[in-house]
C-alpha cells in the first residue's frame, strides 16, 4: 500500500527511480501537496506524473533549443522595461491634452519668420525645427562653442548640423556669444523670433545663491542684448526663453530679469512640449556623459516651461 511507503518508494512506482529495497527509517514530515477530502491516492499519483511529464518535456526543450527558451524572458523584461519607462497609459482625455500642448508648441514658429536659435548644444532642436517647417532657410542656429569643444561634448552635433544645412538649407554657426548678439552686425533688427532653450552657466558653483545670481546676470545680459536684435517692423517678434521648473530656476527670475533689461513684458507662458520635435534630445551645457546624463530628454519630464516675451506696446507703436 502506497500509503505506509516513504517518498522514495512512491517515486519508484512513478517509474522514476531503481527499484529500491523498502528500510524502516524514521521520516520528518514530507513536504508537498495535502490530499483533499474524497481524494484517492491513485487519482494523486496519476496527476504528480502527468506534471513530472510536462517538466521533463519543458527540461527537453530548452535544452534542443536554448536560443528560443532563453529569448522569450529576455524579450518579456525588455518589453516590460520600455513599458516601465513609457509610464503609466494616459487616457483618452490626457492624450487629447497632451496633443493641444504640442500643437501651440510648434504654432510659435512659421516658415515665413527669420528665427535665431542661441545655445544651442547638439543642435537636435534645430534640426527638429527644421523638420517642423520643411525648410531652414530662415533659421540660423548657433552655439558658444567652437567647433573642436563642440565635437568633443555633442558627438552627435555633426550630424544634426549637417541634416540642418545640406536638408534643409539653414545655417549653423559657432563661437556665438548670447550676451553680445548685438555685436553681430547681421543680427541687429533681423529676427522675428530669437529662442535660447535651457540657458545655463555650467560652471558647477556649488553655492545656489551664488549660482542664482550668475544666471540673473547671464538672462539679463541676453535679454539686452536679443532686444536689439528683433525685427522692429513686425508686431509678432518675440524672445522665447525655455526652463525647468521649480528651484533653482525660480530663483532665476527670468520675468523680472526681461523687464529690467530690456523694454520686454511677458507675453505668454505654456509647458514645453519636448513631444512636439522630431529627433529633440536635451543636452547639459557640460556636454553628454553616459554616467552623469540622461539620454534623450528624459531630464525634462518633471516640466519645463517656455516664456514668450514681446516688445512692449509704446515699444510696438512707435516702430
Amino acid at each position: 500500500r502506497f500509503g505506509s511507503r516513504c517518498s522514495l518508494c512512491a517515486a519508484h512506482a512513478l517509474g522514476r527511480l531503481r527499484p529500491l529495497r523498502h528500510r524502516a527509517m524514521a521520516h520528518k514530515k514530507m513536504k508537498g501537496r495535502l490530499l483533499g477530502k474524497g481524494c484517492s491516492v491513485k487519482k494523486s499519483l496519476k496527476q504528480a506524473r502527468r506534471e513530472c511529464q510536462v517538466k521533463e518535456k519543458g527540461k527537453k526543450l530548452k535544452k534542443a533549443q536554448p536560443g528560443e527558451e532563453a529569448a522569450t524572458p529576455k524579450a518579456e523584461s525588455k518589453g516590460t522595461a520600455a513599458a516601465a519607462s513609457e509610464g503609466p497609459r494616459l487616457t483618452k482625455k490626457e492624450q487629447k491634452a497632451k496633443a493641444m500642448m504640442e500643437k501651440q508648441h510648434r504654432a510659435l514658429y512659421s516658415e515665413k519668420e527669420r528665427i535665431l536659435l542661441v545655445g544651442e548644444g547638439n543642435f537636435s532642436f534645430a534640426r527638429a525645427l527644421c523638420r517642423h517647417l520643411g525648410s531652414g532657410a530662415g533659421v540660423y542656429a548657433t552655439c558658444f562653442d567652437d567647433e573642436a569643444t563642440l565635437a568633443k561634448k555633442y558627438t552627435d552635433a555633426e550630424e544634426c548640423r549637417k541634416e540642418v544645412e545640406d536638408k534643409y538649407g539653414g545655417t549653423t554657426l559657432m563661437g556665438v556669444d548670447a550676451t553680445r548678439l548685438h555685436s553681430v552686425k547681421e543680427f541687429k533688427g533681423a529676427f522675428h523670433k530669437i529662442i535660447w532653450n535651457f540657458p545655463h552657466i555650467g560652471s558647477g558653483e556649488t553655492d545656489l545663491d551664488k549660482s542664482a545670481e550668475e544666471h540673473r546676470l547671464l538672462l539679463a545680459k541676453f535679454f539686452k542684448s536679443a532686444a536689439k536684435c528683433l525685427n522692429k517692423e513686425s508686431r509678432g517678434s518675440a524672445i522665447h526663453v525655455a526652463l525647468k521648473t521649480g528651484e533653482p530656476y525660480k530663483s532665476w527670475k527670468v520675468v523680472q530679469m526681461a523687464r529690467g533689461a530690456a523694454p520686454l513684458d511677458l507675453g505668454n507662458a505654456l509647458p514645453f512640449a519636448t513631444g512636439a520635435w522630431e529627433g529633440y534630445a536635451h543636452r547639459r551645457t557640460i556636454g553628454f556623459k553616459t554616467a552623469l546624463s540622461k539620454d534623450d530628454s528624459e531630464e525634462l519630464a518633471k516640466g519645463a516651461n517656455i516664456y514668450v516675451f514681446v516688445r512692449r506696446p509704446e515699444e510696438a507703436d512707435e516702430a
